[in-house]
């Protein structure tokens, strides 16, 4: 029989020795596996964990976690930029002369788009707005997956230098 879930493997867990708690008069027999196709957990299709379509866990495809957001490697290429635009200094940090880099975890979509997660290094003075606002703009060829594009998680380090 097909796993229900493909993943990386566990490492070995110890045996726990745990009382037999449950209803004496319940009845015996498998649990119900919700109400999806196939030898899935819950509303999806295929062997997967909840609504997603395959072997993945949540609402991805074909193996993927969550909205199937990629981490580059493996079969997983590297998006490649196409057009960078450079963000503008605050006028508050360049009277500090202040410089310094703030890094964005994104997701680069399958239209080469940049969605912004969160901000992961905040440098102040107003330069993680003025990234963002730049890094929005910013295109990429998408990363693929045997051949087709997927979204994939990317740090984006945005550096500002006074010249």
């Amino acid at each position: 029989m097909e796993p229900s879930v493909i993943a990386p493997q566990l490492a070995s867990l110890p045996h726990l020795n745990l009382l037999n708690i449950g209803d004496p008069d319940g009845v015996p027999g498998p649990p119900s596996a919700g109400s999806g196709n196939g030898y899935g957990i819950g509303p999806g299709d295929g062997h997967g964990d909840g609504p997603g379509k395959g072997p993945g866990v949540g609402p991805g495809e074909d193996g993927g976690f969550g909205r199937d957001v990629f981490h580059i490697g493996g079969s997983i290429s590297s998006p490649v930029l196409v057009t960078q635009i450079l963000p503008e200094y605050s006028e508050e940090a360049r009277k500090a002369r202040f410089q310094g880099t703030v890094v964005l975890d994104t997701i680069v979509l399958e239209d080469g788009t940049v969605q912004i997660v969160k901000i992961a290094r905040r440098i102040g003075f107003g330069l993680e707005e003025r990234a963002i606002a730049a890094v929005l703009q910013w295109r990429f060829r998408p990363a693929r997956r045997n051949g087709k594009p997927v979204p994939v998680a990317l740090n984006i380090e945005v550096n500002f230098n006074l010249r």
